[in-house]
């Protein structure tokens, strides 16, 4: 097998692949047989019928196409290996010629991937945001942890409700003189201090006393969901029945018992500042790997062909799609609200920073003879199980039904893998 290779513009590879007329026989011979014996003709027993009977009843170019079908594959993978090719997406056949003792020829083209001009990613000096924990992290842990074994108790003495209490009222709110679409309840507990409901509703109850009907004012904000209440100032109604405040447990030993397995509050206090320390490392480790990255991403230079952002660009659409659907959207109304030229700009970007971050690491790994093994692929798929709460199996079982679900988990471990690289040899300065 010889080939011939010619580079066309947008990246696209054409190659003159000639077989010789032995081989090429052999494979016709080899893909006739198959057929003759799958295919029934009258008069004949299955697989009994004369050549040119079955040549004619079947078509020469069927059996031809099966047997260029059978050869390709490792004819193809030689010229990969013979030219270096770096390959985009998978080939196709223009054409062929394809005639009895003659030599097979076929031209073939294929799309590669854009040269990578990959900028220096060892031994560079990084500045990067330093994560710090606040110096009151440990209190606050204990803090949240004491607020989750509280409980609430009825306020008895006639007082104000104040911003950290808990309300029991009904509401009933207007635009005007016309009443809310959903703007009312009965018997509404709210939590003032992480209250979910528009600003200034919540402070409007504080100062109260129960069995009070007062009016609240506030005005929805502009990026309010429903249109017709964006920047619209609206009146509640308000009935205050009851107000609770919040027990906090004391911060002991039976504290530390409730909250895990811990025997005394000095064994809880050592487990969350472990916890502290190691999220402190881990987040460092994360902007360290962001800056570095991001510093290599700059000044790696890479011409994208439009093809291949293209691709890309349907890929982000399609993911955008399930992804509204999932959450009961409309995705063409999504499209329409935001702006058509916006969404596709935003695509664009999205779809090069995605193909550029790819071949980077790809190109890393290269460089690097990177090696991806079975205990790899193991621990990532765990990993992944766990994330997701399901099993290692599971996760296994959806990637032989979207083999495209494997490439995905060893980009994921190619990556951690360069990551390290980039960690382990840059020196990083805290800004």
């Amino acid at each position: 097998m010889t080939s011939k290779l010619e580079i066309l513009e947008g990246n696209v590879a054409k190659i003159d692949m000639t077989i010789d007329a032995k081989e090429a026989q052999d494979a016709y011979n080899r893909a006739f047989k198959r057929i003759s014996q799958n295919v029934n003709i009258a008069g004949f027993r299955k697989g009994k019928a004369p050549k040119n009977i079955v040549e004619k009843y079947v078509g020469t170019e069927r059996i031809k196409a099966e047997a260029i079908e059978n050869l390709f594959p490792k004819a193809f993978s030689d010229v990969t290996t013979e030219h270096k090719l770096d390959l985009a997406v998978q080939p196709y056949i223009e054409s062929y010629e394809f005639e009895t003792g003659k030599d097979l020829t076929m031209v073939v083209k294929a799309e590669l991937k854009p040269e990578v001009k990959l900028a220096k990613y060892k031994e560079n000096t990084i500045e990067y945001e330093e994560y710090k924990a606040e110096e009151n992290a440990l209190e606050n842990e204990l803090d949240t942890i004491r607020q989750r074994f509280s409980t609430l108790q009825t306020v008895e003495e006639d007082r104000e409700a104040k911003s950290d209490d808990t309300v029991v009222f009904d509401f009933e709110g207007f635009v005007g003189d016309k009443a809310i679409e959903h703007g009312a309840g009965k018997n509404y507990t709210l939590d003032l201090a992480h209250s979910n409901f528009i600003p200034g509703f919540a402070e409007g109850l504080v100062g109260h006393k129960k069995g009070e009907e007062f009016t609240i004012d506030v005005t929805f904000p502009e990026n309010y969901h429903q249109d017709e209440l964006k920047g619209a100032k609206a009146q509640f109604k308000i009935n205050l029945h009851e107000i609770k405040t919040r027990i906090l447990p004391e911060l002991d030993d039976e504290l530390a018992k409730k909250a895990g397995k811990f025997e005394t509050l000095e064994a809880l206090k050592a487990d969350i500042n472990k916890y502290i320390e190691e999220t402190t490392v881990a987040e460092n480790e994360r902007r360290k790997t962001e800056a570095v990255f991001s510093k290599v991403f700059e000044d790696t230079k890479i011409d994208i062909q439009e093809s291949m952002i293209d691709r890309e660009i349907d890929a982000i659409r399609e993911e955008t799609k399930q992804n509204a659907l999932r959450h009961g959207q409309n995705f063409d109304e999504l499209v329409e609200k935001e702006g058509k030229d916006e969404v596709n700009k935003k695509f664009k970007d999205e779809a090069i920073k995605r193909i550029k971050n790819s071949l980077i690491v790809e190109k890393i790994a290269k460089t690097e003879d990177i090696k991806i093994g079975q205990n790899d692929i193991l621990e990532q798929v765990n990993q992944l199980a766990q994330m997701y709460h399901t099993t290692g199996a599971q996760i296994f079982e959806e990637i032989r039904q979207n083999p495209a679900g494997f490439s995905v988990i060893t980009q994921q471990i190619a990556t951690k893998k360069v990551n390290d690289i980039l960690l382990n040899n840059n020196t990083f300065k805290a800004k």
